[in-house]
C-alpha cells in the first residue's frame, strides 16, 4: 500500500489532462454530427452562428491524416530544363535548347537524372567543348575558365537550392491557405510531394501550388500596329482559290477579331485557346506580329454566352518587361469603393516606386498590362503619373482568388516552374471507411486480448483490461496534446500497442504467480513481482521507444504516423502497467484477508 496516494493522484491528474486535450475533439465531433443532420436552410444558420467556435475547436482537436480525413495528394516536379535556360548566359541559343530538350526526353524515357543526361548529350556533340560557353556566375565563381565538372556541380547546387526554395515557398503558401497538418516532402532530386488533409478544391490548390508568381508590368502593344497585324494574320489563314484542302479561315472559326478594343487581338472560347495558340505559334505567323510584341491571354473570362461557354481575351503587350514583382513590398485584399468587387492592392519599395513613377508618367492615356505567370490580370489605362508606388490588380473572379493571389505574391516567386505529375484525391467516404475499419480492428483486438487476460489471469486479467482501456484513451490524449496527426498507420500502431500494453502485465502477473508458488504471501508476492519485473519491462519498452524515435526521425508520411502512435503507446502502457494496475491491485488487496486470483 506504499505510495497509494501518489499513484491515485497521478492517475487522476493524467485522466484530467487527457480529458482536457480530448474535449475539443469530442465537442467538435458532436457539433459536426449535429450539423450533418440539419436541413440546408438550418445548416447555413447553424454555421453562421457556430462557425467561429467550430474553427477554434478544429485548431485544438485531434488532427486526422489524409487517409482518414480525405484531401489531396499532389506530386510535383521542379522544371530543371527551364532553370538551366535561365542560368544560361546564352539564353535562346538554338543548340542549347536542343540539348536541353533531348536531355529531358532521355531522362523521362530512361528514368534518369536530367543533368546527367544533359552532360552526356553535350559531351557527345562537343567532345572537347566547354560548358562555360553557356553558364557563368560571378557569385558562384563560374567563368569561362571553369571546367565542365565544376559547372555540373554548380548546376546541381542550383537545382538543389531551387527545390529547397520551392519547398519553403509552398509551405508558406499552404500555411496561409489554412491547411491543418500539411505534409510537404522532398522526393528524389527534383520532386516535391504535398499532402493536404481536408482539402477538396482541386483547381484552387493547383493554381496555388504551381503558380510561379512571376509578376510583370508591361506596356500595351501599339494599337495601330496590332490592328494592321491582325488583318495580315487573318488574311494569311484565308483559303486561296483552288485550294481544296482548306475551305474556311481556320483562325476566324475560333478567334473573334472584332472586339471594339484596340489593344485586344481577339477573343476565343476557353476550349479553343490551345488551338489558337497552335495556329498563332507558327513561325510565319509570328513574323507578321509587330516587333517587340507578344499575345497573352486574360486570366479571367471576358463574357459567358447563353450556352455557358466562357470567352477569353487575347491581349497584345510588349515583350519588354518594364517592372517585375520583386519590387512589391506589401499586398492585401481590397474592395473597389464603387462596385465592392475584390481586388489586390500592392505597394512597391523605393526603387519600384521610382521606376513606376517614370513608367506611368511617360505613358499617360495608354494601358499597362499587369501580368502574372503569363496571364494578363488587368490592363488599366494610366490616368496620371503615380508617384507613391501603389497599384492594384483588378478583374478577379472573387474574394478567394484575391486571397490566393495575395498569398502567392507575399510568399515570393518560385525559382523554377513546377509541373504536377501526379494528383490523387482521397474522398471523405474513403476516409470514413478507413476510420470504421480501424475502429473495428481496434475493438476486435481489444476484445480478444481482454478475453484472454480474463481467462488466463482471472481477477488480475480484469485489472489489466481496465488499464488497457484507459491506455487507449491516454494515447489519444497524448496525440491531441502534441498536435500530432492520426493516420491509418497510426491506428495500426494503436492496435499493436494493445498487445504490447498487456505484455508488461503478463511479466508482472507471471512473476507474482511464481513468487506465490515459492510460498510467499499474496502481499509479499505482489511487492516482489512488481519489483523484479520492472527492469525487464523498462528494458523492453525503452529499446522499442528508441526504434520509434528512429522511425520518426528518418521516416516519411505513413511511417511517421506509425512511429508517433508507437511512442505514445509505449509511454501510456508503462504508466498503465506500473501505476494504474499497481494502484488497483493494492486497493483490492488492502485487507490482509483479501484474496485476488492471478490464475
Amino acid at each position: 500500500m506504499k505510495n497509494i496516494g501518489f499513484k491515485v493522484g497521478s492517475i487522476v491528474a493524467f485522466l484530467a489532462l487527457t480529458a482536457w486535450y480530448l474535449f475539443p475533439t469530442v465537442q467538435l465531433s458532436l457539433m459536426q454530427r449535429y450539423a450533418d443532420d440539419l436541413p440546408q436552410a438550418e445548416l447555413e444558420l447553424y454555421i453562421q452562428e457556430n462557425g467561429a467556435r467550430m474553427q477554434q475547436l478544429s485548431e485544438r482537436a485531434l488532427s486526422l491524416g489524409l487517409d482518414l480525413k480525405g484531401g489531396m495528394h499532389v506530386a510535383m516536379e521542379v522544371g530543371t530544363p527551364d532553370l538551366l535556360r535561365e542560368l544560361s548566359a546564352e539564353f535562346g541559343d538554338a543548340e542549347l535548347d536542343q540539348l536541353i530538350e533531348s536531355a529531358y526526353q532521355a531522362s523521362v524515357q530512361n528514368r534518369s537524372d536530367f543533368i546527367d543526361e544533359f552532360y552526356a548529350g553535350f559531351q557527345a556533340q562537343n567532345p572537347d567543348g566547354l560548358l562555360s560557353r553557356y553558364f557563368r556566375s560571378d557569385a558562384a565563381g563560374i567563368d569561362r575558365r571553369s571546367t565542365n565538372d565544376e559547372i555540373i556541380v554548380y548546376l546541381r547546387n542550383q537545382r538543389n537550392a531551387a527545390v529547397d526554395r520551392a519547398i519553403e515557398i509552398i509551405r508558406t503558401r499552404v500555411d496561409r491557405f489554412g491547411v491543418t497538418e500539411p505534409s510537404i516532402l522532398k522526393q528524389g532530386q527534383d520532386r516535391i510531394v504535398v499532402e493536404l488533409p481536408g482539402v477538396d478544391e482541386k483547381e484552387r490548390v493547383r493554381n496555388l501550388l504551381k503558380g510561379t508568381a512571376r509578376l510583370e508590368f508591361r506596356l500595351a502593344a501599339d494599337a495601330d500596329e496590332l490592328n494592321a497585324s491582325r488583318n495580315q494574320i487573318y488574311e494569311y489563314f484565308q483559303p486561296t482559290e483552288g485550294d481544296t484542302t482548306q475551305t474556311t479561315n481556320a483562325l476566324a472559326q475560333i478567334l473573334v477579331g472584332q472586339t471594339g478594343n484596340a489593344y485586344v487581338f481577339g477573343f476565343a472560347m476557353d476550349s479553343d485557346r490551345d488551338q489558337v495558340d497552335q495556329l498563332l505559334g507558327a513561325d510565319a505567323v509570328q513574323r507578321l506580329l509587330p516587333r517587340n510584341t507578344t499575345l497573352l491571354w486574360a486570366s479571367s473570362s471576358f463574357f459567358t454566352d447563353d450556352q455557358g461557354n466562357d470567352y477569353y481575351e487575347l491581349i497584345g503587350a510588349r515583350e519588354e518587361i518594364e517592372l517585375t514583382g520583386d519590387v512589391i513590398s506589401e499586398a492585401s485584399v481590397a474592395f473597389d469603393p464603387t462596385t465592392n468587387i475584390p481586388e489586390v492592392s500592392m505597394t512597391m519599395n523605393t526603387e519600384g516606386a521610382r521606376k513606376w513613377s517614370r513608367i506611368t508618367g511617360a505613358n499617360i492615356g495608354k494601358p499597362v498590362a499587369i501580368v502574372l505567370d503569363n496571364f494578363v490580370y488587368s490592363y488599366p489605362v494610366v490616368q496620371n503619373k503615380i508617384s507613391n508606388g501603389r497599384s492594384s490588380i483588378t478583374g478577379l473572379s472573387g474574394i478567394s482568388e484575391a486571397e490566393d493571389l495575395v498569398n502567392i505574391l507575399l510568399s515570393g516567386a518560385l525559382p523554377a516552374p513546377l509541373e504536377i505529375i501526379e494528383e490523387r484525391t482521397v474522398g471523405a467516404t474513403l476516409g470514413e471507411a478507413s476510420i470504421q475499419a480501424g475502429l473495428y480492428s481496434t475493438l476486435i483486438g481489444l476484445g480478444i486480448v481482454a478475453l484472454f487476460m480474463m481467462v488466463y489471469y482471472r481477477a488480475g486479467g480484469g485489472v489489466a483490461d481496465l488499464a488497457l482501456l484507459l491506455n487507449i484513451i491516454f494515447i489519444l490524449g497524448i496525440l491531441a496534446a502534441f498536435r500530432a496527426t492520426l493516420t491509418l498507420p497510426g491506428i495500426a500502431g494503436i492496435v499493436l500497442t494493445i498487445g504490447m500494453a498487456v505484455d508488461a502485465n503478463v511479466l508482472i502477473f507471471d512473476r507474482i504467480r511464481e513468487e506465490m508458488r515459492h510460498g510467499k504471501t499474496l502481499r509479499a508476492a505482489i511487492d516482489s513481482g512488481y519489483a523484479n519485473a520492472v527492469s525487464a519491462i523498462m528494458d523492453a519498452n525503452i529499446t522499442t521507444f528508441f526504434v520509434g524515435v528512429i522511425l520518426y526521425s528518418f521516416g516519411v508520411g505513413p511511417i511517421k504516423g506509425f512511429a508517433v502512435t508507437l511512442m505514445a503507446g509505449i509511454v501510456s502502457s508503462l504508466f498503465s502497467a506500473l501505476i494504474i494496475t499497481r494502484a488497483l491491485v493494492d486497493y483490492l488487496t488492502r485487507d490482509k484477508s483479501a484474496d485476488i486470483s492471478f490464475g
